[in-house]
């Protein structure tokens, strides 16, 4: 085996090799958007219980409100109890409810993001891998030129004279020189 066909032999192993790491790459990367999008399921969840235990805090101080005015002989519906429970223990409650909703959706709409980010870096990294192995195969095959292979020796040669203007042909007529 000659010099030049080793050198493509290696060439064609290191291209593949390059390929070969792209796709595992691509593949790394597309595990990494799983993990995150699940993780953006594990925050949204835990936003949601947040939300449910905000609500159930809000029904019990609702319900304590109440038993205390009527415990009190007061009308639970009117008056200073009713604006108690509006003011001091519905609004609370109700926007801390809205918060986790609206942080369940930001964390799911994140996580999504994040996820097509490391989706987009894995096909770009699977591209890079096949330019990289081109850009190899292309230098191979000017090396294996560059060593004598078949695109450098001619198969035809001339071997006519040539003429310019600067030289005139010698002919002799009559065989006398």
């Amino acid at each position: 085996m000659t010099v030049a066909v080793a050198s493509l032999v290696i060439a064609g192993v290191v291209a593949y090799s390059q390929v070969k790491q792209g796709q595992d790459t691509k593949k790394a990367y597309y595990a990494q958007a799983k993990y995150k999008e699940l993780e953006g399921r594990v925050e949204a969840v835990k936003a949601k219980e947040q939300g449910t235990k905000a609500l159930e805090a809000t029904r019990r101080a609702l319900a304590s409100v109440n038993a205390t005015a009527f415990a009190g002989g007061l009308e639970p519906t009117i008056g200073t109890p009713n604006n108690i429970a509006i003011n001091d223990v519905i609004k609370p409650g109700t926007t801390d409810f809205f918060k986790a909703r609206t942080n369940a959706k930001l964390a799911l709409s994140s996580a999504k993001a994040q996820a097509e980010d490391l989706r987009f870096a894995g096909r770009q990294a699977k591209k890079q891998g096949y330019i990289q192995a081109l850009g190899t195969l292309a230098s191979a095959g000017m090396n294996y030129a560059s060593l004598g292979g078949p695109g450098t020796t001619p198969t035809t040669s001339y071997t006519g004279t040539t003429y310019s203007r600067y030289t005139t042909p010698r002919m002799t007529y009559g065989g006398t020189g």
